[in-house]
């Protein structure tokens, strides 16, 4: 159900938070589009805390941050870890008197920093089906309870290839001058080329399965893990550049998606600062949203 919701609202993340029954700590039960690692600080949010899903549990309405600028004036210690560009609704989960959690959904940065009329609708009317599921399960004896760790769902993917086609895709890859990877939402490499392996100077049967940063210890840890995260949450191109010892300056391209990112690795001729406000690539501007805007 989280990733039908996350597909009609075209969102990047998705989140299900349940309280259980007695509890003021609501705890984060299903996931997708991001990893544990990220969401690591609000796997247990009080209802008091200072996040958007607390306030809307706690106070059973919509809750729509439009942008990054809101989000430090409204959730300062959230954008202070994640100080991307993304909006965000959060909504509780609820049945009449009873409340069973909250839905969080997070959009890229080139979303209007407005909530559509229709996204709204479609949120709320999630939201029911998701608590009278919650609801049944109750009445018969069987409720719902978040796990040790949160369920992490695939993102949806493009329908599988022909054998014949997914050769035909890798041929093309390693064809190409620059190298390419692959690394799903837990940041492990699950596909590479042969002259990314050159260019990192790593043998791809050591590449495959590991983190870059474990793989490849001159990279900058700190630095690829902001431009990582920066690329999965924002859900926009980034990019840095790193020195492969001895001499070698690598330029890499991140491009995000509800399934993992691809990264393209180039020579770069000098150190480039990288930006966190400026995509790998331009972006074309946000898709003209006709809906009347919700306010809330």
């Amino acid at each position: 159900m989280l990733s039908q919701t996350i597909h009609e609202v075209k969102a990047s993340v998705g989140q299900v938070y349940l309280l259980p029954p007695g509890e003021r700590v609501l705890r984060l039960a299903v996931m997708s589009g991001m990893s544990r690692d990220i969401t690591a600080p609000w796997a247990r949010a009080g209802l008091e805390a200072p996040i958007p899903v607390s306030d809307a549990v706690r106070e059973r309405r919509l809750v729509w941050v439009g942008g990054r600028e809101e989000m430090a004036r409204r959730y300062p210690k959230v954008a202070l870890v994640l100080p991307y560009p993304f909006t965000v609704a959060a909504s509780p989960i609820t049945t009449g008197t009873r409340t069973w959690g909250g839905l969080v959904l997070l959009w890229p940065g080139s979303h209007p920093p407005q909530l559509a009329l229709e996204e709204c609708h479609t949120i709320r009317a999630w939201c029911l089906r998701l608590a009278l599921l919650l609801q049944q399960a109750s009445d018969r004896g069987n409720p719902v309870l978040p796990g040790f760790q949160p369920r992490v769902l695939p993102g949806l993917r493009t329908p599988s290839l022909a054998l014949d086609e997914a050769r035909a895709g890798a041929e093309f890859a390693e064809r190409l001058p620059e190298g390419c990877c692959a690394l799903n939402l837990e940041g492990r490499i699950t596909y590479v080329t042969a002259t990314a392996a050159r260019l990192v100077r790593v043998d791809r049967t050591h590449l495959l399965g590991a983190r870059p940063c474990d793989a490849l210890p001159w990279l900058d840890n700190l630095l690829f893990e902001d431009r990582y995260r920066a690329a999965v949450v924002s859900g926009q191109p980034t990019f840095f550049t790193a020195l492969c010892p001895p001499d070698q300056r690598l330029s890499f391209h991140l491009y995000p998606d509800a399934s993992g990112l691809s990264i393209r690795i180039t020579t770069s001729a000098a150190p480039t600062r990288h930006d966190p406000d400026v995509p790998a690539t331009p972006q074309p501007p946000p898709p003209t949203i006709r809906s009347q805007p919700v306010s809330l």
